[in-house]
Order: C-alpha cells, then structure tokens, then sequence
C-alpha cells in the first residue's frame, strides 16, 4: 500500500532555513510537526486497513472459504496420506516376493548344477528371472522418493489448513461448528466418476457405515 502524505512544502523550506541558520529549537519544533503529519498519515492507513480485514471477516461466512477449510483440505491431506499408505504396502509385499523368488532360484540353480541337464540353457534361463526380479526390486525405490514429495505436499496443506482455522477463530466464529457438507447419493457418485476416487477418508468412511446400518433397519423393520 503507497502512504500519501500531504506535506506543507512552506514547512519544509522553514525548516530548512533553521537547519542553515543553525536555529535548533526551530527546527526542532518544525521536524515534531513534519513528524506528527507523517505519523497522522501512516494511522489513518493502518486504521483503513484494519478496516479492511474485518470486512473481509465479516463475509467469511458468504465465500467458501469456511467449507474448504473445514472439509477439503483435512480430506485432501488424508487422501494424499492413503497414497503413501498404499504404495508403501505395496512396495514392501513386492521387495518381499522378489527376495523369496530370488532365493528360490539360487536353489534351483544349485539343483541345476548338480544333475547337469542341458545346463547352460537353464542355467541362462535361471540368469534371466534372477536380473528380472532384481529390477523389480530396483523399480521399487519410487516410494521412497513419491512418499518424500507426498510428505511434503501434507506438511504444507497441514500448516495452511492450520492457518486458515485460526483465521476463522480470530473472526469470532466457531470452526467446530462449521456444518458438514450435505451431498446426495448422486452427486457423490457423479464426483467419484470425475476422478475423486473411492471412499479412503474417515469422513467418508463413516458415511458408509451410516448408510449401511440405515439399510440394516429398514430390512429389520419389514422383518427380513
């Protein structure tokens, strides 16, 4: 923001002549005054921007600025969370498959060089898994790296998510009793088709089980 100040040019040339006419009381006096203009200024531009912020506060609850906070970020960083999760999971059982496949192989190479049946062309054979199975193993060290980016996406979403509800505090709303969204069957599935993805947050997590256990009263209802 550019601070405008309305300056008298007459009490800069005065207090320039002081200054040159070594009259410090003078100038003193003129440099308070130029002071106490500059600082007049400067007030009246914090207290407009203040103003600003509140009314910016005020209609918090109009944007959708209060759903984001309350509801896609937190689901956003759980979702990113699942991936890790998951290719971890995956990564892991195939290093472990890999090994045991390799493993087996060194005894069957073994086997192969004790009876000597058409050795070299098994033996090529057992070479080739054995190199095939190592790059799977390689290939593997993506989750490391993706896990280390993913990380660092959650740790940014958590520190803005964090800021964006002490905001909200500060206006003087309740964030906890910010309402949860409310989608129908159709509209969920529709966002699913887009690419949302299934049901891996809590949040949606529960709302399976609320769904399922309505269907489970109204069949106990009509006796089946």
């Amino acid at each position: 923001m550019t601070v405008a100040t309305d300056i008298p040019v007459e009490k800069v040339q005065a207090l320039l002549e002081a200054l040159q006419s070594n009259q410090a009381v003078e100038a003193g006096q003129l440099l308070d005054e130029l002071t106490q203009i500059r600082e007049s200024e400067i007030y009246h531009q914090v207290s407009q921007l203040t103003h600003d912020l509140h009314e910016t506060l005020d209609h918090l609850e109009d944007d959708q600025l209060l759903m984001q906070t309350k509801h896609d970020i937190p689901d956003a960083a759980e979702r990113l969370q699942y991936v890790i999760s998951t290719t971890e999971e995956a990564s892991a059982k195939t290093l472990d498959k890999a090994e045991e496949a390799i493993q087996s192989l060194e005894k069957l190479e073994a086997i192969l060089a004790s009876e000597r049946v058409n050795q070299e062309e098994q033996t090529d054979c057992v070479a080739l898994l054995h190199q095939q199975l190592t790059e799977i193993m390689l290939a593997q060290s993506f989750q490391d790296l993706t896990g280390q980016v993913l990380n660092r996406v959650i740790l940014v979403i958590s520190s803005l998510e964090q800021s964006l509800i002490e905001l909200i505090e500060k206006s003087g709303r309740d964030y906890h009793a910010i309402p949860d969204r409310v989608a129908d069957a159709d509209g969920q599935k529709a966002d699913e088709m887009k690419g949302v993805g299934p049901n891996v947050t809590q949040k949606s997590k529960q709302d399976i089980v609320s769904s399922q256990e309505d269907i489970d009263d109204l069949l106990s209802d009509l006796g089946i």
